[in-house]
């Protein structure tokens, strides 16, 4: 008689028998009976509760090739969970002639032996069963205190030893650039591109891909939701997403999912939702057309001059490319101007005081903290030392952990920047190739709010108060990019960082709050 032992270990017990300690007593009883082991097959860490057991589906699937007659296993709960599965595939192993037997378990051949053969499936199923009710009990009571509950940990936080979850300062700001940048007008795959560059990598240490991005984006862990089954307890975790910012991110999921191809075909006239007729105030949106010669035109049209034709302006249509060249370049003037730059880094450095006052009251307390326990610590090395000494210390010791997380959770709110660090997010942008897209829709999104075309010239009104340029037709005709020429503009001043950090990105939060028009418009740099 051939044999082949089928053997199996469930990581969700710990007290079951070793896989080398089943295939011991399997070949121990073999030996005793005269039966021949042909092979083995072994499911590591893997539920008898599924069918999704690779070794065990390719055991069923040889059993039909007639190369061994026993399928021999440690207890017959090794072969299924539940009487059904055990009926459904030792009905398809007798078609081939083949036996399931127990190494263990000494089942007779009679009606007695199919008794008790039910009796231990039963009984298996009924373990399984109750194991499976007092992990989901346990994991309620946990759930209900907002502890974790085992498995990868969500990026972005750490567990502490009493198993709740606490604010990971590595991985948190990731977390909430990811929000922001998507926000901005990034899009999943630049994201993930940006992440992969900057050597991010997830729990696990693999690299980032798209389901990574998307499963963050759409975690409401991070609005500190804690969710267990049934259960969900807002505020029960820390935070680290605004409510705002998830609710636009969560928004701009949700149209980019309903229209996925108009989103793609948008992309490509960078003025798109920006541009308006000066005469009728209707929006210009970008469209496309073929000559008799099957040359291909892109242009800007008024909608009013499409579906109801009530717009009378002289420019009813416009050339795309001269009229977003016209832009960049107007933009890029802004931008290679000292006077611009040192504007808006006082604008934001006046901004960020005015707006940020919880920080350095929390500084002034962790300095309080840190200067409690050094005098502490010199009065204990000094001989000073009593009970109400070193509750003192532990006091100041937890106050300071405490002011620590913060001002953790505070700079992630409302970043801290110095003028260095505006300045270096601003010349940045000098040294963008604007004759690619990407680099080009970058420069558009984060500076210009709206562009209006009237009869004889365009007016450009950027993302900063008063910030306004008129632009004639006559230059529109002539717009082209060699002016500006790409990255051969290089300020020695702006390449000292070679990747673009977490508080050089958080700037444009603070810049797009200049002027009234760009905070509605809720445009940001990627």
């Amino acid at each position: 008689m051939k044999a082949v032992i089928y053997a199996r270990y469930s990581s969700d017990n710990q007290r079951e028998e070793s896989i080398e300690g089943q295939l011991r007593e399997c070949t121990a009883y073999c030996k005793k009976n005269n039966i021949t082991i042909v092979r083995s097959y072994i499911d590591r860490a893997l539920s008898a509760k599924t069918d999704n057991r690779p070794d065990f589906q390719r055991m069923i699937k040889d059993s039909a090739k007639g190369l061994f007659d026993v399928i021999l296993v440690w207890k017959l709960d090794r072969f299924a969970r539940n009487r059904y599965d055990s009926a459904h595939y030792k009905a398809q192993l007798k078609k081939y002639g083949v036996k399931v037997l127990s190494a263990t378990e000494n089942i007779s051949e009679g009606p007695e032996g199919i008794i008790l053969e039910s009796l231990l499936e039963g009984m298996a199923e009924y373990y399984s069963a109750e194991l499976s009710e007092k992990v989901i009990r346990g994991h309620t009571e946990n759930a209900l205190k907002c502890k974790y509950n085992g498995g990868t940990p969500t990026f972005g936080y750490t567990i502490d030893s009493e198993r709740h979850y606490q604010i990971d300062p590595r991985t948190a700001p990731v977390v909430l650039e990811m929000f922001t940048r998507y926000d901005g007008g990034s899009t999943m795959k630049e994201i993930r591109d940006y992440l992969n560059d900057a050597g991010v990598t997830t729990v696990r240490g693999k690299a980032i891909d798209l389901n990574f991005v998307a499963a963050i984006l759409h975690n409401r862990k991070f609005l500190g939701e804690y969710k267990y089954r049934e259960i969900i307890i807002p505020n029960g975790i820390p935070s680290i997403v605004p409510q705002d910012l998830f609710d636009r991110v969560q928004d701009k999921l949700a149209k980019n999912k309903k229209a996925p191809a108009r989103h793609k075909a948008e992309d490509d006239y960078l003025l798109t939702t920006k541009l308006f007729c000066g005469t009728c105030g209707a929006m210009m949106v970008g469209e496309s057309g073929t000559s008799s010669t099957e040359r291909k035109y892109h242009y800007y049209r008024c909608v009013n001059t499409k579906k109801r034709r009530t717009c009378n302006a002289k420019h009813k249509s416009v050339k795309k490319l001269p009229l977003e060249n016209a832009v960049v370049n107007s933009v890029m003037a802004k931008v290679m101007d000292d006077n611009f730059v040192e504007y808006i880094t006082d604008a934001v450095m006046d901004l960020q005081g005015r707006e940020s006052s919880a920080l350095p009251a929390l500084r002034k307390q962790m300095e309080d903290a840190e200067r409690g326990i050094t005098n502490m610590l010199n009065a204990i090395q000094a001989g000073i030392i009593n009970a109400s000494a070193k509750q003192r210390l532990d006091e100041l010791e937890n106050a300071k952990q405490k002011i620590e997380l913060q001002i953790i959770q505070e700079e992630m709110r409302h970043p801290l920047l110095s003028r260095e660090d505006v300045t270096y997010w601003l010349c940045r942008f000098r040294t963008l190739d604007v004759t690619r897209l990407e680099e080009r829709r970058r420069l558009i999104d984060s500076f210009v709010n709206s562009v209006t075309i009237f009869d004889d010239y365009i007016l450009i009104t950027f993302n900063y108060k008063e910030g306004t340029e008129r632009v004639d037709f006559e230059d529109i005709k002539r717009s082209d990019l060699k002016s500006v020429g790409g990255p051969s503009f290089v300020d020695t001043r702006c390449t000292q960082k070679s990747r673009t950090s977490v508080r050089d990105f958080c700037v444009h939060l603070v810049s797009t709050k200049l002027g009234g028009a760009a905070a509605t418009n809720g445009e940001h740099p990627a």
